[in-house]
């Protein structure tokens, strides 16, 4: 007999062909995607045909406390309306995308790189920087160019 590797607290006659077998290479992941106290029992939702119809009839989001710079809290609701909606991909994936403050930090994030790759690619910026003395005035002249910046706003 061949042992199927699926989630059921049914038994074999009382759940036929309604189970299905969860193939070896793929992950299920079961968890409360939402704030909402859900109680002993479960809903039972049976008129899905489709992921995107438990998407559209659970509407999963769950509140999020991120601490930002200051050491402050930022509240953020996030909402996933597809699987995507769980990805970070190295900040190119939905859930970076669908939060104003992951998005913000990846967009900080780009502009330090950009700036990093600016630095590494010009020569006479890298001869400065390896210069104590020239380093030193470097930082001198910027600090004051962004005092500057700040008294002008």
């Amino acid at each position: 007999m061949e042992e199927k590797n699926f989630i059921s607290k049914a038994t074999d006659e009382e759940s036929g062909s309604q189970v299905s077998a969860l193939d070896t290479n793929k992950t299920l992941f079961i968890d409360q995607y939402t704030s909402d106290a859900q109680g002993e029992d479960p809903e039972l939702f049976e008129d899905a045909k489709t992921i995107g119809d438990v998407f559209d009839h659970f509407k999963p989001n769950v509140e999020v406390q991120f601490s930002g710079e200051d050491g402050g809290i930022i509240s953020e609701t996030l909402h996933f309306n597809e699987i995507r909606d769980f990805e970070a991909d190295g900040g190119k994936g939905n859930l970076v995308a669908n939060s104003e403050f992951l998005s913000g930090q990846k967009a900080q994030m780009d502009s330090y790189a950009k700036v990093r790759k600016q630095i590494e690619q010009n020569k006479k910026l890298r001869d400065i920087l390896k210069d104590p003395k020239s380093k030193e005035e470097l930082k001198d002249y910027l600090e004051y160019l962004l005092n500057e910046l700040k008294d002008n706003e």
